[in-house]
């Protein structure tokens, strides 16, 4: 065991060793050019700055009335502007309040956008959007929370600059299960 380790730790500093000799020297200047530029790509979730108020209502598994929802949310941009940050505030008919905290960026790589949050219901999960050809906001997600794991999908289409609408289903068991269906508008503050 002992070798093993000793062998481990020479092969890992005769590597970075070679490693290191092996890069070339570059002026500040030099490193500097190779950051990656913002991409434009980020501008277009402007859309989700400032404050919104959102009103809608969830239908869900086992309750057979409808449930009305309210929604209080705070976008602006953090990290020099290559990452948006949207604080808010939930509250559903009968049940205690929520916050949540959400991130949204830009892959580049996969030319999608990516956000995580994470709420006061315990809740945690990563989501990836798009816009469609017809200008609609597409997102899918995966979440795990008090409940075990969940996906959800939807879409929001922004009707003006003050003004959007939106559609958000929740499933269960590896998607069989459709646990919630919430849709509603919100409007800038």
């Amino acid at each position: 065991m002992i070798h093993r380790r000793h062998f481990s730790f020479g092969a890992l500093a005769a590597v970075s060793m070679v490693l290191t000799g092996c890069m070339p020297s570059m002026t500040l200047e030099e490193m500097k050019a190779m950051m990656p530029k913002r991409p434009a790509e980020l501008d277009k979730l402007n859309v989700f700055t400032g404050d919104w108020v959102g009103t809608g209502e969830a239908k869900m598994m086992g309750i057979d009335e409808p449930i009305k929802s309210r929604a209080t949310t705070e976008g602006h941009w953090e990290g020099n502007n290559w990452y948006l940050v949207v604080r808010g505030k939930f509250q559903m008919e009968g049940f205690d309040g929520m916050e949540a905290i959400e991130t949204w960026s830009y892959d580049q790589h996969s030319k999608k956008y990516r956000s995580t949050w994470t709420d006061s219901m315990g809740s945690m999960g990563t989501g990836e959007s798009w816009i469609d050809g017809k200008g609609i906001w597409r997102m899918r997600a995966k979440s795990h929370g008090a409940w075990g794991p969940t996906s959800m999908k939807g879409w929001m289409r922004v009707i003006d600059n003050n003004n959007m609408e939106w559609e958000w289903s929740e499933h269960a068991f590896f998607g069989l299960i459709k646990t919630m269906e919430m849709k509603g508008t919100s409007k800038r503050k």
